[in-house]
């Protein structure tokens, strides 16, 4: 309901002078209206399986939008900003992407060079240049592809596939379901379902689909900073502070060996973070930090916010519906969202 409802909004604004005249009061309140925007995967193809990607032509549209109405900035330059209590501009973009999906050097990298925008790739330095899938996009082949009609996977339910859509809707809840699991439970409980489901995961599929550590250097040594997502994307509230710092400081150290440079930004897995991570990032050498919040609380930053929280506002397939969060007023419009869900 809250999805068909912005999309609503998104195109009666979008259609009008509206959320230009919205953004513009908005800036002249807030002083500033710098937004940070997260993209994980660029590409046309659909293989019906692994994470949902945003068109190449639509990416280009969005970026385009970006070059004409904003000013465009580097993450690490909002992040040194706001330590230096300088204030930001008026209105400003940052671009970032989170994974290290192969698709962003293949599709995105060239679309960036061609309009000289800066961005920022987050690593899952664990799966860089190796063959291992992202956990969530092993569990949606292997539901996608198995010929069981029905199976039983203990605490994450019982689930029936007599059509795509069943298929599609397990996906999804068996995702978020993942997510709420102590990490050690979670990676035993993915590691059993090739056997649960009598799927065979065939070689490849990681090389195909992630970043291999030679487009990293190439990206690194043109327009693209590349900051750490952690070694293997746990949900970091869920384990222990000391696989917390070792997760944070290794992926630090790993992808810094790798390039040849330092990382100065880190992406809190999910977005999930509370002080004691903040404190640990900080004291290990980071100069910034970026979560994902739901999309009812994305929102523009400011010079008064912490360089260790900046909220993000979620890329989306629709320019309307991307315009809308990135005025502002969708984050405004919080508190009628919640009387409507």
């Amino acid at each position: 309901m809250i999805n068909s409802f912005t999309t609503v909004v998104a195109g009666i604004t979008s259609r009008s002078r509206f959320l230009d005249s919205y953004a513009f009061i908005r800036k002249k309140i807030t002083k500033s209206h710098v937004i940070i925007i997260m993209y994980h995967r660029v590409n046309n193809k659909r293989d019906g399986w692994s994470l949902e990607a945003l068109d190449t032509q639509e990416f280009e549209r969005q970026i385009i939008y970006f070059c004409r109405n904003f000013e465009i900035m580097s993450l690490d330059e909002i992040g040194e900003r706001i330590s230096r209590n300088e204030s930001l501009p008026e209105k400003a973009v940052a671009i970032t992407f989170d994974d290290g999906y192969k698709d962003n050097y293949l599709n995105a990298f060239p679309i960036l060079k061609k309009h000289h925008i800066p961005a920022t790739v987050f690593l899952i330095s664990g799966h860089i240049g190796s063959d291992e899938l992202f956990w969530w996009d092993k569990v949606s082949y292997i539901i996608h592809h198995t010929k069981i009609n029905q199976v039983n996977l203990d605490e994450l339910g019982s689930y029936r596939y007599r059509s795509q859509k069943d298929r599609d809707r397990a996906i999804l809840q068996i995702h978020e379901q993942l997510k709420t699991l102590p990490d050690e439970r979670k990676n035993t409980l993915v590691g059993k379902l090739p056997d649960i489901y009598n799927i065979a995961m065939p070689d490849g599929l990681g090389k195909e689909l992630i970043l291999s550590w030679e487009e990293v250097r190439e990206m690194s040594n043109d327009i693209i900073s590349v900051g750490a997502h952690s070694v293997n994307h746990p949900i970091m509230t869920n384990i222990s502070l000391e696989q917390a710092k070792a997760e944070i400081t290794q992926s630090k150290k790993v992808i810094e060996e790798r390039i040849a440079k330092k990382v100065h930004a880190f992406s809190y897995p999910n977005g999930n973070f509370n002080p004691e991570l903040v404190k640990i990032v900080r004291e290990s050498g980071f100069k910034v930090a970026v979560s994902a919040p739901p999309f009812i609380s994305e929102r523009p930053i400011s010079s008064n916010d912490s360089p260790y929280e900046l909220s993000r506002i979620w890329s989306n397939k629709d320019l309307h519906n991307l315009r809308l969060a990135c005025s502002g007023l969708l984050r405004d419009l919080k508190p009628l969202f919640t009387q409507v869900r």
